[in-house]
């Protein structure tokens, strides 16, 4: 390392006055200036970046997955019925689980940004399970045509109903718990019907739901009406 010659301070390399006195570091001819490395460089090293999946890598990888243990217990199951009954008896209702399970799990994965078509598939895959479950039992429809089909239209209407309402209306709040316990209620009210053929016990589910329904309806559109004319008032006062 450099010194100064006035007031002997040591200097960084290539220093040409000395900070303190301002003095000119002399320089010795045929000695070569010690190159003063850093312990860390001034940039950053850059590292290879990882690459990171796409939402779609990770909807196939999620499926490939669920394919593969789903697969296992499938063929497990119908091997085993095989060997012990030399055909497909008992094994075809998990053979059937299985199967709903993959498909309601690989359509969201496949279509999550199509609404239509993940409904319409999880409907299809549900309706489906039911009517296949009904007929392996003993090879004829019988409690699918009266009961389950029927529940599974009523729950969709319903479903659809809520969901539609609470879309269209502008102000959300309140009335997305009102429009929920209606669709209980008209449910409750339906599925009664469906299974008994009679009025009774959803008259205690349908009424209370109802009466809470337009209460919070009211409270709803009843306080988002004040503040409207507050913030017309205030729009019209800074004017």
């Amino acid at each position: 390392m450099p010194y100064c010659s006035r007031c002997g301070v040591e200097v960084d390399a290539g220093v040409e006055k000395c900070p303190l006195c301002d003095t000119p570091i002399q320089k010795l001819e045929g000695v070569s200036e010690t190159r003063v490395t850093k312990k860390y460089p001034d940039e950053p090293i850059e590292e290879n970046p990882v690459r990171k999946r796409t939402d779609k890598e990770k909807r196939m990888f999620a499926l490939e997955i669920v394919s593969i243990s789903l697969t296992l217990p499938f063929l497990i199951t119908t091997f085993l019925d095989l060997i012990i009954n030399k055909s497909i008896t008992w094994a075809r209702f998990p053979m059937l689980a299985f199967l709903f399970i993959w498909g309601t799990t690989a359509i969201p994965l496949l279509f999550p940004k199509k609404p239509v078509v993940l409904v319409l598939g999880e409907v299809s895959f549900v309706m489906g399970f039911l009517a296949l479950v009904d007929y392996f039992d003993d090879w004829r429809l019988e409690w699918y045509v009266t009961y389950a089909l029927p529940i599974v239209i009523v729950t969709i209407l319903f479903s659809s109903l809520v969901v539609l309402a609470s879309i269209l209306v502008k102000k959300k709040g309140a009335n997305i718990a009102a429009f929920i316990l209606f669709g209980i209620g008209g449910l409750t009210f339906c599925l009664e019907i469906i299974i008994s053929r009679t009025i009774s016990w959803s008259l205690f589910v349908l009424t209370p739901t109802v009466v809470i329904g337009l209460f919070l309806l009211y409270l709803h559109y009843r306080f988002t009406k004040d503040i409207d004319i507050k913030e017309k008032l205030k729009e019209k006062l800074q004017i």
